[in-house]
């Protein structure tokens, strides 16, 4: 009973219980999609809508048949995969989704060329499985291997290669079921030009029904890290990819108020001339650590910092690490998952030229504040990842070599709250396109159709070619609506 007295005993009692406490948090997931009736939405759970009904893709003959009868019946057509799009991009009021999830079959794996040919509900995890016996690995993907083939290339996805530019570079040909309901073998050299419009074009050109892709070896890199100011940035990356060593790079910019917008940290994936011990796929580690650590960021100020330093031990630790292709383009997402009643976790990405990106930082200051703690609209996380110029699709994003301000966002769910975050984002639009930038499509349309047409300038084309290849507009989006129609 002494020892029950004891300060140090009562002090390792409450720690005890408090690391139990956090180690029991649950991991939330994120309710949305195609399992809530009728009504559907996608990643942001922001733009819920009605639709008619949710088709199941079993075979493509089936697919064709809805297809045409659409065309037929005067009804509308969105493509849905696992959503992760936030802007209405996969339904639409009163229309048909096709849900392709299940359409994930793994066709062919050719070894010698180095390519695959898979349906286009896959996921990049499929793939990886797939593949990994062969020594092969994906050429571009996001870092995350959660989405599906179908939905990367629809949003013409980029990653952290620094070699092989974005998603549609990588496509060889494709099955394509057209808006009249004609099912069509694509390629690059196809004088109708399906892919440029298809490939970055958000499910409005048709349905992809099966991809042949580029792979490459399942190289093993060394990871190397290293502490910048965000004004040497620009003359580091432009060496970094004369440097023919390095095949993939990412950068994290601090959001910390002691630091903000100036200290950042570069992630370097060096070839090494060695094969991996093992052939593996590794799975998904530190998930609850993470997630504390991520939620202490999420309350600003003191704390952030607090995360930042923990993110900066991270960084420090994996420098000289050995990890394989395919494991690099697999990071951890569950810990991101964010579920607060009247609250929404969303992302933006906005591209600047290579050699703005330091006068672009320095001025973006004036529009988000230092330490947000006491503010609804809150940044949680910049990623920087480099975009090479894409000169193949109709709405492409990088029109010169770009760098890609992936942003992780939160705010409330009032409409004072959107319009507050709506206005912030605008800003920072218009000082993106101020220094030559655009932003990326896929994600919640707070930017106005002004800001949209600048950003792609091939917008009025993209709407001509939609009315030429699909008359009677089978497919339609809410994205498609609110900034193309």
């Amino acid at each position: 009973m002494e020892r029950v007295k004891k300060p140090w005993f009562l002090g390792s009692i409450v720690v005890v219980f408090i690391a139990v406490v956090l180690w029991n948090i649950p991991i939330e997931k994120r309710k949305y999609g195609l399992a809530q009736g009728s009504l559907v939405t996608d990643y942001t759970g922001l733009l819920p809508e009605r639709v008619e009904r949710v088709v199941v893709a079993d075979n493509r003959v089936d697919l064709q048949r809805v297809v045409r009868e659409a065309n037929v019946n005067g009804q509308r057509i969105s493509v849905a995969g696992l959503q992760h799009s936030q802007g209405g991009h996969t339904y639409y009021q009163d229309g048909i989704v096709l849900d392709m999830r299940t359409f994930n079959r793994i066709l062919d794996i050719d070894q010698q060329n180095k390519t695959i040919q898979v349906e286009a509900g896959a996921t990049w995890e499929d793939v990886q499985e797939a593949v990994l016996p062969y020594g092969l690995a994906v050429k571009v993907t996001q870092s995350q291997s959660i989405f599906t083939i179908g939905g990367s290339l629809s949003v013409n996805a980029h990653g952290r290669d620094i070699r092989f530019g974005t998603m549609a570079e990588t496509v060889k040909e494709m099955t394509l079921l057209t808006p009249t309901g004609e099912i069509t073998h694509v390629t690059r050299e196809d004088p109708e030009e399906w892919m440029k419009y298809v490939l970055g074009g958000y499910g409005l050109f048709g349905v992809i029904l099966d991809v042949t892709i580029e792979l490459t070896e399942n190289d093993l890199y060394s990871i190397q890290t290293e502490k910048l100011h965000t004004t040497e940035y620009s003359t580091y990356v432009t060496q970094l990819v004369d440097r023919q060593q390095t095949a993939m790079h990412y950068a994290r910019v601090s959001v910390a108020p002691s630091s903000f917008l100036d200290e950042m940290y570069v992630i370097n994936y060096d070839y090494i001339d060695k094969q991996p011990s093992t052939n593996f796929l590794k799975k998904e580690q530190g998930v609850r650590l993470s997630k504390i650590a991520l939620d202490l960021g999420r309350q600003g100020g003191v704390l952030e910092d607090l995360f930042w330093a923990m993110q900066k031990r991270y960084i420090a630790s994996i420098h000289g690490k050995e990890i394989t292709r395919n494991n690099a383009m697999r990071s951890e997402s569950t810990f991101m998952e964010y579920v607060k009643l009247g609250r929404v976790e969303v992302l933006q990405e906005f591209f600047v030229p290579v050699q703005t990106y330091a006068d672009y930082i320095e001025e973006l200051k004036r529009i988000i504040p230092a330490d947000d703690k006491r503010d609804d609209f809150k940044i949680h996380n910049i990623t920087i990842r480099y975009a090479a110029k894409d000169d193949f699709t109709a709405l492409n994003y990088a029109k010169e070599d770009m760098l890609g301000l992936v942003v992780l966002m939160q705010h409330g769910v009032q409409d004072e709250e959107i319009t507050n975050a709506t206005s912030i984002i605008q800003q920072w639009t218009d000082l993106t396109l101020t220094h030559g930038g655009t932003y990326y499509l896929p994600y919640y349309r707070y930017q106005t159709k002004e800001q949209f047409r600048r950003s792609y300038p091939a917008w009025d084309q993209v709407a001509d070619e939609k009315k030429r290849r699909d008359p009677v507009a089978v497919f339609q989006n809410m994205f498609y609506e609110h900034y193309i129609k």
